[in-house]
Protein backbone atom coordinates (compact mmCIF):
# COMPACT_ATOMS: atom_id res chain seq x y z
CA UNK A 1 0.00 0.00 0.00
CA UNK A 2 2.83 2.63 1.21
CA UNK A 3 5.18 1.18 -1.80
CA UNK A 4 2.23 2.06 -4.33
CA UNK A 5 1.26 5.32 -3.28
CA UNK A 6 5.03 6.36 -3.60
CA UNK A 7 4.91 4.63 -7.49
CA UNK A 8 1.43 6.69 -7.95
CA UNK A 9 3.24 9.73 -6.79
CA UNK A 10 6.45 9.19 -8.97
CA UNK A 11 4.15 8.76 -11.59
CA UNK A 12 2.08 11.94 -11.46
CA UNK A 13 5.37 13.83 -11.23
CA UNK A 14 6.24 12.09 -14.01
CA UNK A 15 3.13 13.20 -15.84
CA UNK A 16 3.25 16.41 -15.01
CA UNK A 17 6.69 17.41 -16.05
CA UNK A 18 5.73 15.72 -19.17
CA UNK A 19 2.51 17.81 -19.62
CA UNK A 20 4.66 20.94 -18.77
CA UNK A 21 7.86 19.96 -21.63
CA UNK A 22 4.31 19.39 -24.07
CA UNK A 23 3.22 22.57 -23.61
CA UNK A 24 6.46 24.59 -24.03
CA UNK A 25 7.12 22.44 -26.81
CA UNK A 26 3.80 23.20 -28.56
CA UNK A 27 4.57 26.96 -27.97
CA UNK A 28 8.34 26.33 -29.76
CA UNK A 29 10.38 26.57 -26.88
CA UNK A 30 12.90 24.29 -27.62
CA UNK A 31 15.39 22.83 -24.47
CA UNK A 32 17.98 25.27 -25.50
CA UNK A 33 15.89 28.32 -25.31
CA UNK A 34 14.37 27.38 -22.17
CA UNK A 35 17.81 26.87 -20.27
CA UNK A 36 18.58 30.08 -22.09
CA UNK A 37 16.03 31.72 -20.48
CA UNK A 38 16.95 30.64 -17.42
CA UNK A 39 20.65 31.56 -16.85
CA UNK A 40 19.07 35.11 -18.51
CA UNK A 41 16.57 35.62 -15.74
CA UNK A 42 19.29 34.11 -13.06
CA UNK A 43 20.97 37.54 -13.82
CA UNK A 44 23.68 35.41 -15.91
CA UNK A 45 25.07 36.31 -19.59
CA UNK A 46 22.18 38.86 -20.47
CA UNK A 47 21.61 39.03 -23.91
CA UNK A 48 23.09 42.18 -25.65
CA UNK A 49 21.64 42.24 -29.30
CA UNK A 50 18.70 43.68 -30.40
CA UNK A 51 17.40 39.98 -32.10
CA UNK A 52 18.43 38.33 -29.00
CA UNK A 53 16.48 40.45 -26.60
CA UNK A 54 13.23 41.01 -28.59
CA UNK A 55 12.92 37.25 -28.44
CA UNK A 56 14.32 36.90 -24.75
CA UNK A 57 11.47 39.47 -23.82
CA UNK A 58 9.12 37.21 -26.43
CA UNK A 59 10.03 34.45 -24.79
CA UNK A 60 9.36 35.74 -21.18
CA UNK A 61 6.16 36.23 -21.46
CA UNK A 62 5.04 32.63 -23.11
CA UNK A 63 7.20 30.73 -20.50
CA UNK A 64 6.33 32.55 -17.42
CA UNK A 65 2.73 32.05 -18.38
CA UNK A 66 3.11 28.11 -18.88
CA UNK A 67 5.78 28.01 -15.30
CA UNK A 68 2.01 29.54 -13.58
CA UNK A 69 0.07 26.61 -15.37
CA UNK A 70 2.16 24.16 -14.13
CA UNK A 71 4.68 25.03 -11.27
CA UNK A 72 1.72 25.04 -8.53
CA UNK A 73 0.78 21.41 -9.53
CA UNK A 74 4.31 20.26 -10.29
CA UNK A 75 5.70 21.68 -6.62
CA UNK A 76 2.31 20.06 -5.09
CA UNK A 77 3.20 16.82 -7.04
CA UNK A 78 6.78 16.87 -5.18
CA UNK A 79 5.43 17.23 -1.65
CA UNK A 80 3.28 14.20 -2.16
CA UNK A 81 6.35 12.41 -3.66
CA UNK A 82 7.98 13.50 -0.23
CA UNK A 83 5.28 11.99 1.83
CA UNK A 84 5.25 8.77 0.02
CA UNK A 85 9.26 8.50 0.25
CA UNK A 86 9.13 9.26 4.04
CA UNK A 87 5.93 7.07 4.37
CA UNK A 88 7.83 4.62 3.03
CA UNK A 89 10.57 5.35 4.88
CA UNK A 90 9.08 5.11 8.28
CA UNK A 91 6.98 1.38 7.04
CA UNK A 92 10.44 -0.07 6.36
CA UNK A 93 11.68 0.70 10.15
CA UNK A 94 8.60 -0.15 11.75
CA UNK A 95 8.75 -3.50 9.56
CA UNK A 96 12.62 -3.94 10.60
CA UNK A 97 11.50 -3.34 14.21
CA UNK A 98 9.37 -6.46 13.89
CA UNK A 99 11.73 -8.45 12.21
CA UNK A 100 15.37 -9.79 10.89
CA UNK A 101 15.98 -8.14 8.12
CA UNK A 102 16.85 -10.77 5.61
CA UNK A 103 13.57 -11.60 6.24
CA UNK A 104 12.14 -8.10 5.48
CA UNK A 105 14.52 -8.42 2.66
CA UNK A 106 12.97 -11.16 1.22
CA UNK A 107 9.23 -9.90 1.27
CA UNK A 108 10.33 -6.69 0.34
CA UNK A 109 12.49 -7.09 -2.39
CA UNK A 110 14.87 -4.64 -1.43
CA UNK A 111 18.12 -5.18 -0.71
CA UNK A 112 19.88 -5.82 2.81
CA UNK A 113 21.82 -2.87 2.38
CA UNK A 114 18.95 -0.24 0.67
CA UNK A 115 16.70 -1.48 3.52
CA UNK A 116 19.49 -0.65 6.27
CA UNK A 117 20.15 2.67 4.96
CA UNK A 118 16.36 3.36 4.96
CA UNK A 119 16.33 2.45 8.57
CA UNK A 120 19.47 4.81 9.06
CA UNK A 121 18.19 7.61 7.57
CA UNK A 122 14.09 6.78 9.10
CA UNK A 123 16.05 7.07 12.75
CA UNK A 124 17.85 9.97 12.08
CA UNK A 125 15.12 12.12 10.79
CA UNK A 126 12.29 10.15 13.26
CA UNK A 127 14.28 9.72 16.37
CA UNK A 128 12.44 7.52 19.09
CA UNK A 129 10.41 9.62 22.10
Amino acid sequence: MVNAALVSAIERLGQLRAAKAKALKAREISAHQLAQFRRWKKGRVKPTDYRTIASYTQHRHIIASIDRRWDGAITTARIGLDRATNDLAVATSDLLSTMPVALASELTGLSVRRLSTIARATANTHPAS
